[in-house]
């Protein structure tokens, strides 16, 4: 009797396979839909008070499939997280894109300053011939 009774133990805490675990992960995500979070925040005297037995029963399942999913699902929870943190980073690289195609946008609306108009000195240009004195050395301090 104690074996069975071993053996029943062992086979409740075994890992369950990934199969399953998505199977709970999905039924969860249906009742997270319920709003349950809600009333189980609100405390057991409230819901024995104000919540029919079916929703009670729901409550219940909400609990076991968290639970499931903790303590027997460990990898596909490690894989959920590995997928939220990979959605973060690309959300924040969107960001940054997004921010960096309107600073551009920005930049190329900007119309740069109007240039001096040119001068008769500058219109000369360099006076070519040999007739040009040097111009003078600086003395070193």
């Amino acid at each position: 009797m104690a074996t069975s009774a071993g053996l029943a133990l062992a086979d409740g805490t075994a890992r369950v396979d990934e199969v399953a675990c998505v199977a709970f992960g999905a039924e969860k995500a249906e009742l997270d839909k319920t709003k349950i979070a809600e009333d189980i925040e609100r405390g057991a005297e409230w819901g024995k008070a104000n919540l029919s037995p079916e929703r009670l029963k729901q409550i219940s399942r909400y609990i076991v499939l968290d639970e499931k999913l903790t303590f027997r699902c460990p990898n596909v929870l490690a894989a959920a997280a590995v997928r939220q943190m990979e959605e973060q980073a690309r959300l924040k690289a969107i960001t940054a894109l997004e921010r960096e195609r309107l600073w551009l946008e920005r930049l190329a609306k900007i119309t740069p300053p109007e240039r001096k108009p040119e001068t008769k000195v500058a219109k000369a240009g360099p006076v070519p011939g040999e007739g040009v004195p040097p111009l003078p050395e600086r003395k070193s301090r």
